[in-house]
Order: structure tokens, then sequence, then C-alpha cells
């Protein structure tokens, strides 16, 4: 009778963990956020936005670019013509604008880099949001980002990149990249 106690307990404690993991299914989902924020509405907006402010950019920098250009041909156009005073100064000029091109081309790309990360940000925020909604409405345990160094395989079939991308879509125009100035 003891050892058939025994014997009940043990397949008792053996089966409970069995038991246990049945009732707490695993659910596991990936995203790739790269592939949701460049393919999505929002994101192809602010790569406008992005690529727009960029052209502008690269035209104005274009015009300086040249206007360094032709003071540098004048200066070795007139070199053996003018005093060493002359060029000597014309020199100077060249590499004062020369300075401020360097200056405003790293201006501008430091603009264009905050204006990136804040619409990433913005993005990122609100695919957050939605990612925790729709984990929630449908029982995911854990729902990772495909391209983490933590993540070395993950079957296509939990990649939920595409339903988010959808969701992101229908929720409107909300937080979308401003318009240009």
């Amino acid at each position: 009778m003891k050892k058939l106690f025994v014997c009940l307990v043990l397949v008792a404690v053996m089966l409970l963990p069995v038991q246990l993991r049945a009732q707490t299914a695993v659910k596991i989902g990936t995203i790739d956020l790269q592939r949701v924020m460049m393919e999505s509405e929002k994101g192809k907006q602010a790569k406008k936005v992005l690529t727009d402010e960029a052209e502008k950019l690269k035209k104005t920098l274009s015009a300086k670019q040249d206007e360094l250009q032709k003071l540098k041909d004048a200066v070795e156009k007139q070199g053996a013509t003018i005093t060493p005073e002359a060029r000597a100064d014309k020199e100077k000029q060249y590499q004062a604008k020369l300075k401020d091109y360097q200056r405003i081309a790293g201006d501008y790309q430091t603009e264009l880099q905050q204006k990136d990360a804040e619409y990433s940000q913005r993005i990122l925020k609100e695919l957050e949001e939605i990612v925790k909604n729709l984990a929630t409405t449908q029982g995911y345990t854990v729902i990772l980002e495909r391209g983490q160094a933590g993540v070395l395989f993950a079957a296509p079939s939990i990649d939920m990149s595409d339903q988010i991308i959808k969701l992101y879509n229908a929720s409107g125009t909300k937080g979308a990249a401003p318009a240009k100035k």
C-alpha cells in the first residue's frame, strides 16, 4: 500500500510539468522592423521627405562647390600675373570658402541624420503600440525583432511583418512625417 502511494505521488509529480506546459502554450512571433519601416506608408513618407531634403541640400552644396572651383581656377590662371601678396590673399579667400563649405556640408549631414533619427523614433514608438496591442489580443508570449543579434533563425511562418505593416498603414495618418518646409 505504501509502495502504491509512493508510485502514485511520483507519477503525479512527473505529470504535473507536462500538464502545466499544456495549459500555458508559448506563442512566439518575429518582426523585421527595418522592413516594416521601409514598406509602411509612414515609413515611405518619411523616406521621401528626407530624400527631398537631401536633394535640396545637395543642390545648395553643388552651387557652393562650383563657386569654390571657379575661385580655385581663377587663382591658378592669375598665379603668374599677380603679385605674391595678391596670390596669397586669393588663396586665403579660397581656404576660408573651403572651410565654410566643409562646415556647411557637415551641418547638413548632421541635420539629415537628426531628422532621420526623429522620424525613426516616432515610427518605432507607434509600431511598439501596435505590436503590444496585437500581442495582447492574439495571445503572444513573446515577439522578437528579427534583425537582432540574438535571433539566429526564425521560421518564416512566425514572421508578423506583413500583418504589422497592414495594421500600421490602417492606423491612419497620425504621426506621419511632417510636410516639407
